[in-house]
């Protein structure tokens, strides 16, 4: 009998997270020979489904072990005291895909991978993209940093991005404000931000990453063979959902019906100058923020 794996999708858009948990199956079961049946579940099904419509909290339903897996945006780990996670947010962290890949797949992405362990109580188990690097979804076109100052956030959750959306003089919506812009990235610009936000800025300050995890008490539980065979399904998943998300944004900029689906009237990037002036402008950052890390943290981020 196939033991069962419930794998929460907890974010927008579903597309995207359902066709990394297929991919899990699909490798988990030719590594584990057929072992395991997967239900996929989003987290509105799941909380009418298994808690009776009332909200729940995703982290804590896979600490209790309701939860076997799931693919949540990376950034959430710090408020769950996985601080280090902060450090993926910081502008202008990675030189290119290559550099990320070397950092996830490296000895930074299992040292943080054993930090959201001895955290949160949860097995990481590799990183994804969620459209890769980041744009700017606002309601009217941002040729100059100058054009960022005094628009509106609906929200400044994360400390990292909070500093960067102050430094680029964005202020946070007030109640009955309308906001202006927000973080997204091509792929998921329809789930982010609000409806009358329709251009995109290709500002590449940041990535858009998740984390795959699962239940410490059903990790622990696995043989090493099976936990190699998971770490190898995850990798292979990770990897692969890396490269197709850099191709979804790609297939967007030279699509215009593609982009009109997801709301997209305009895409466009800063002019050399202004890009170098964005650098520029949020460099400190890094240099501010790592003192907060692990020590090298960042350093060791920078050389991968």
């Amino acid at each position: 009998m196939k033991q069962k794996i419930t794998w929460l999708l907890f974010h927008e858009p579903a597309e995207l997270f359902i066709r990394t948990a297929e991919h899990f199956e699909k490798e988990i079961n030719e590594l584990t020979g057929d072992k395991y049946k997967f239900e996929i579940l989003m987290l509105s099904d799941y909380e009418r489904y298994y808690n009776n419509g009332d909200i729940c909290d995703p982290i804590e339903e896979m600490r209790a072990g309701r939860v076997q897996m799931s693919q949540l945006y990376s950034q959430c780990f710090p408020a769950y005291t996985a601080s280090d996670f902060n450090v993926l947010g910081l502008p202008f962290l990675f030189r290119d895909h290559d550099h990320a890949t070397r950092v996830f797949e490296g000895k930074v992405g299992t040292q943080l991978l054993d930090h959201l362990q001895d955290r949160v109580q949860v097995r990481g188990l590799g990183f994804t993209y969620s459209g890769g690097y980041r744009c700017w979804k606002s309601d009217r076109p941002i040729n100059s940093l100058e054009d960022l100052k005094g628009l509106k956030v609906r929200h400044k959750r994360h400390p990292v991005g909070s500093a960067v959306w102050d430094l680029l003089g964005v202020e946070e919506a007030k109640l009955g404000e309308t906001a202006n812009i927000a973080n997204s990235t091509l792929p998921r610009f329809h789930a982010d931000g609000q409806p009358h936000q329709h251009y995109a800025t290709e500002s590449g300050h940041s990535m858009y990453l998740t984390t795959i995890f699962m239940n410490l008490d059903l990790w622990n539980s696995l043989d090493e063979q099976t936990q190699k065979h998971f770490e190898t399904a995850s990798h292979i998943c990770s990897r692969t959902e890396r490269v197709q998300s850099v191709a979804d944004a790609d297939e967007i900029k030279r699509n215009n019906d593609l982009a009109l689906s997801r709301g997209i009237h305009q895409i466009s990037r800063l002019s050399d100058t202004e890009q170098q002036r964005l650098v520029n402008l949020l460099k400190g950052v890094k240099t501010e923020w790592a003192p907060y890390f692990t020590p090298g943290l960042v350093d060791d981020i920078l050389a991968a």
